[in-house]
């Protein structure tokens, strides 16, 4: 029988969800590159190095270039089947643990670029803007440092919202393309504030408030609660370290 090929640091690099990373990583720049010249080329690569990230944890499974990790660390009821299968997929690791820190960097500094874009389209609001790429900066590295490695992974004795959040992917689902929606979907209107959703004719700016602006608020307050929970397990692991050196 023949031994398993041995993987190599280059092999990583090279790695199909990591590919799809750096796809996302070029769309990222080139969105914020003509975000205030070229709105609608801008929105079109920024949704689509989002929606990119959906696909990675699905091809490293194909690839067979993933960790083998439950995508959810907690014993949840699983309600929803289908969408549960789809979870399956998607929320594995992106191949590895760099495909990971490659998946969360990207994460948060697309979002963080998009909002300093949009503190300069909308200066009133510049100290609001700031303040949350502050939050879900911070947030992020104390969750992944606490969870050592994966920013969608929670250990199973955080609080029930932490749990619930990363436990019940629709909600989960919700919050997140919801509150980037929220930010993509500003951005479009400081340049067409009449915009139509096509076919059924709704102004954007209803979508863009009635649903997603909640979604957004859910998320940050997720933000909060990550940031207190993964301070407090760090916290922790300090003081049991300190206590068994005694």
């Amino acid at each position: 029988m023949a031994e398993p090929k041995q993987r190599t640091v280059t092999g990583v690099f090279f790695y199909v969800p990591n590919l799809i990373g750096y796809t996302r990583v070029l769309l990222s720049l080139y969105s914020l590159a003509v975000a205030l010249t070229d709105y609608k080329t801008s929105v079109l690569c920024y949704a689509l190095s989002f929606t990119c990230d959906y696909f990675d944890g699905f091809l490293a499974r194909l690839c067979d270039q993933c960790r083998l990790q439950s995508p959810s660390p907690y014993k949840v009821e699983r309600f929803y089947s289908l969408t549960w299968l789809f979870v399956d997929c998607c929320w594995l690791d992106a191949g590895s643990s760099f495909g990971a820190v490659l998946d969360m960097v990207t994460d948060r500094c697309s979002t963080a670029g998009l909002l300093v874009v949009l503190s300069h389209l909308y200066p009133q609001y510049m100290v609001v803007f700031m303040y949350l790429l502050i939050l879900d900066f911070s947030s992020h590295w104390f969750h992944m440092y606490s969870s050592r490695g994966h920013h969608k992974l929670v250990p199973a004795e955080r609080n029930f919202l932490l749990r619930f959040y990363y436990g019940c992917y629709p909600f989960f689902g919700y919050c997140c393309v919801g509150a980037e929606l929220f930010f993509i979907l500003l951005y479009v209107l400081h340049f067409d504030p009449t915009l139509l959703i096509p076919f059924i004719n709704v102004p954007v700016m209803q979508l863009c408030y009635y649903v997603c602006l909640p979604a957004c608020v859910c998320k940050n307050l997720i933000n909060v609660a990550q940031l207190c929970s993964a301070a407090h397990s760090v916290a922790s692991e300090d003081v049991a370290l300190a206590n068994k050196a005694k």
